[in-house]
């Protein structure tokens, strides 16, 4: 009997076929090596709910590519952009597509919605792999999949500065997810300082990571760590419902 998967994120649509599908297919989750703690600490809850729903032997299976994230930009001293998207092809869709072809004939289960039956996912298309969208079969909405998690106690609650996705240098993250980090994960914005810093070359110009940073990381934030905010401000109407994921495997 051939193997049956399921992209996973940790988001919304993937959360609910771990939930529907869990006792017969295996969440797979692409480590970057780059993703904001709360990620981790949001797997292990949700293997955590879905052991007690499924049975101990549930899981989410973790896969990486030879090098992280960080350590390739650094490396290369090349950081991804709208332009070079090569952080999902490298360290999302490869990793998991080494992993497939090492199970012979196998189903991965897509998380598009029944809102999205005009997308296409950026996913790769191992030849021994039979790329499936149940949600869409089964005419399931984001709006369905939020009420069903919120019954599981499994709806994502993650910060506001992960909006986009669950990688900390998130090259899609807006201006106010940026200054949301240098008020309440600032170790984490350091970090992306010393990425920053890192990957300059030596033409005596500034090469900064975010364009909606408008400059040097260190400005952005000594600019920004005064002001004072609300979720309200930074978010006005916007709700788990109304969110649009980037891609297939990053935060749905």
């Amino acid at each position: 009997m051939s193997r049956s998967f399921i992209s996973f994120s940790g988001g919304v649509e993937s959360t609910t076929m771990a939930l529907m599908f869990g006792h017969r297919a295996t969440p797979i989750f692409a480590d970057t090596g780059f993703e904001h703690p709360e990620m981790y600490e949001r797997i292990e809850h949700v293997e955590k709910v879905l052991r007690g729903i499924h049975g101990p032997g549930f899981s989410v299976v973790r896969v990486k590519a030879k090098e992280t994230l960080p350590e390739y930009i650094k490396r290369a001293r090349f950081y991804p952009s709208a332009m070079a998207r090569f952080c999902t092809r490298m360290f999302k869709i490869e990793p998991m597509d080494a992993f497939l072809a090492d199970q012979g004939g196998c189903e991965l289960m897509i998380g598009l919605n029944a809102n999205e039956k005009d997308r296409t996912g950026n996913h790769g298309l191992q030849p021994n792999v039979t790329y499936t969208y149940p949600l869409i079969d089964l005419n399931i909405t984001r709006a369905d999949c939020v009420g069903v998690l919120k019954e599981y106690n499994l709806e994502p609650r993650l910060p506001i500065y992960m909006r986009r996705g669950g990688c900390v240098g998130c090259f899609f993250k807006a201006r106010e997810e940026l200054v949301a980090m240098v008020h309440l994960a600032r170790e984490q914005m350091d970090g992306l300082v010393e990425l920053e810093r890192a990957i300059q070359d030596r033409r005596g110009t500034h090469y900064g990571i975010f364009d909606k940073a408008k400059g040097p990381l260190t400005e952005f934030i000594a600019m920004e760590e005064n002001t004072l905010f609300g979720a309200d401000d930074l978010y006005p109407e916007r709700t788990i419902e109304s969110h649009t994921p980037c891609g297939v495997f990053c935060h749905r």
